[in-house]
């Protein structure tokens, strides 16, 4: 026998045993089961609504056509002639869209996984791009965003099966209120621990965040449009944009789509179960295809301060600009901001000070305290290059910028027609 068929001969063991052990606990009957299959339900979300899903998440072999097998040796409604479950497609389930198997379609379309993991495919994903933007990580925290129809189909189901099995002595209203874990932690679940095995960085709260956004704008839509009061909502929001041009279409988007989700799902907190039912259809409408998946990386901004003499009567505190025409020789901003960047390689930064002095006053006496809060850092500057950072600003040919840096990212900042920085 070969390393893979033995691999997967023990990952069908742990399939059986796992099955073996839902159905002799807790589980709901197996017909049950069965129908949440036929209805499009995938295997993961089974376990995770019945508060199995940590003993399966992470069992490759528990696939529809596996489960239907174990459910033609326990339970004879499962058997007999060609079952609709077995022709559900796997990647399109009708509660998570295929975002726990995980299949996610990127502009290039579907996601090929072959024979690799699900999984794996999704943290390759995560690592490659972490390269591309030249992140350097020693931990990270797991951000997920998921469509707000995810909760409504789930939902959906949930009323489909007290609809269905209410009657029945196993069927008890508040169980799934009590086991059921969301989509949106199973995925944690699931991805939380190859992503550490791929960066070889541990999960948990660091400031380093690995968010990923699903997208499903068919069903999205679809859902926004059976939600009561929407067009009262859009009259409102259109009143109170007004002729705002400020925003451009990437902006407009992305904050159409927050605000959607934002308003779908405190709307679907207010619908009581008798009017959710009358509003949607039970269960829910199959799926033909998975969520869209966008990978983004954040870091929280860093910060380096300290004070800052202006001996110079020709530097402004920060860029001064009319007309097109630059007011002085320099700023004390832009001086800082140079070296700074230049190491940490952020997106942007912000600079502060405690009040300000006009181009032609000197700042004297123990000086004036700034921050810089350099946004989304590559690299979090060490203490050698914070004193590289001094360093470059004291060597400077113009001898606008001396410095001494403090380890601590603590800087004292004197200008003149020179800027110095000096240690707090």
């Amino acid at each position: 026998m070969t390393a893979t068929n033995a691999a997967a001969a023990e990952s069908d063991a742990e399939a059986r045993s796992i099955l073996e052990r839902a159905a002799a606990a807790s589980f709901p009957p197996l017909h049950a089961v069965h129908h949440l299959l036929s209805v499009g339900v995938c295997v993961r979300c089974i376990f995770r609504m019945f508060g199995a899903f940590s003993h399966a998440c992470s069992c490759a072999s528990l696939t529809v056509s596996f489960f239907h097998s174990f459910l033609e040796e326990h339970d004879d409604s499962a058997k007999g002639g060609p079952c609709s479950c077995l022709s559900t497609d796997e990647s399109c389930c009708s509660i998570c869209f295929g975002i726990l198997l995980p299949t996610c379609h990127q502009d290039e379309g579907v996601v090929p996984f072959d024979d690799i993991s699900r999984i794996d495919i999704i943290t390759s994903m995560v690592s490659q791009a972490i390269q591309r933007e030249g992140y350097q990580i020693d931990g990270f925290s797991l951000e997920i965003s998921l469509p707000a129809v995810v909760a409504a189909n789930e939902r959906a189901i949930r009323l489909y099966m007290k609809e269905k099995y209410g009657s029945e002595n196993w069927f008890k209203d508040e169980m799934f209120s009590q086991q059921t874990m969301s989509a949106k932690e199973g995925l944690r679940l699931l991805i939380a621990p190859s992503l550490e095995k791929q960066l070889g960085v541990k999960h948990g709260n660091n400031s380093f965040r690995i968010r990923l956004t699903y997208t499903h704008d068919d069903a999205s839509l679809k859902l926004k449009s059976l939600l009561p009061n929407d067009s009262n909502r859009k009259r409102k929001a259109e009143s109170r944009e007004g002729n705002d041009t400020r925003r451009n279409s990437t902006y407009d988007d992305k904050q159409t789509l927050s605000e959607a989700d934002s308003f779908i799902h405190k709307s679907l907190e207010g619908i009581q179960d008798k009017e959710f039912c009358s509003l949607f259809k039970l269960p829910p409408e199959k799926v033909s295809k998975p969520c869209h998946l966008v990978i983004s990386f954040l870091r929280s901004p860093i910060y380096i301060g300290g004070r800052y003499l202006k001996l110079s009567r020709n530097v402004s505190q920060s860029c001064w600009i009319i007309d097109d025409e630059r007011m002085g020789e320099a700023s004390v901003e832009e001086i800082i901001k140079e070296s700074v960047c230049a190491i940490s390689r952020g997106d942007g930064y912000k600079f502060h000070a405690a009040g300000r002095e006009d181009i032609d006053v000197r700042m004297l006496g123990s000086g004036r305290p700034f921050l810089i809060e350099v946004l989304n850092v590559r690299s979090i500057p060490s203490a050698i290059e914070i004193q590289q950072i001094s360093d470059k600003i004291n060597s400077s040919e113009k001898k606008h910028v001396r410095n001494q840096i403090h380890a601590g990212l603590t800087l004292q900042v004197i200008v003149t027609h020179r800027l110095h920085i000096i240690c707090l």
